[in-house]
C-alpha cells in the first residue's frame, strides 16, 4: 500500500481556478451582508437552512459560555444567559420564514424546504422555551 497524495473526498471542481470563488463564497458568510440577504430569503435554500440554524450556533455558542461564565460568578446577570436565548429563538423564527421563501439551487423539491421550515422552528422553540430554565428562574 503506498501513502499518495490523492483524497477521494475532494471534489473534481476543485481545482485552483476554481479555488479563490470557493473562499470568497466562504468568506461572505462572515460579513453583515451575507446575514441580511440570508434573513430576506435571497440565499439559496440549503445556505439558508446550514448556515441559519448551524453556522449562527456556532457563532451563538461562545456569546452563551461567556454569558454562563458571568452568570455563575456574578448570578444577577443570569437574565442575560436567558435573554440570550430568546434572542437566538427570535433570530432562528426569521430564519424559518427565510427557508420558507428561498429558493433550491437544485430541483430539490418542497418536502426539502417543508422539513427546513418544521426543523427550524423546532430549533427556535427549543430556544424559547428552554430560556426561562437557564437563568435558574
Amino acid at each position: 500500500m503506498t501513502n499518495t497524495p490523492h483524497d477521494d473526498h475532494i471534489p473534481a471542481d476543485l481545482t485552483p481556478k476554481n479555488e479563490g470563488e470557493i473562499q470568497a463564497e466562504r468568506a461572505r458568510m462572515f460579513t453583515f451582508g451575507f446575514w441580511k440577504s440570508l434573513l430576506a430569503g435571497h440565499e439559496g435554500l440549503g445556505d439558508t437552512f446550514w448556515a441559519g440554524n448551524y453556522l449562527a450556533g456556532l457563532l451563538f455558542l461562545p456569546v452563551m459560555v461567556v454569558f454562563l461564565a458571568l452568570a455563575s460568578f456574578v448570578p444577577f446577570l443570569a437574565p442575560l444567559l436567558s435573554a440570550s436565548f430568546v434572542v437566538f429563538g427570535v433570530f432562528l423564527l426569521g430564519v424559518a420564514r427565510a427557508v420558507a421563501v428561498a429558493q433550491p439551487k437544485g430541483n430539490s423539491g418542497i418536502g426539502l424546504r417543508i422539513v427546513g421550515v418544521i426543523w427550524t422552528l423546532m430549533n427556535a422553540g427549543m430556544c424559547l422555551v428552554y430560556s426561562p430554565f437557564v437563568a435558574g428562574q
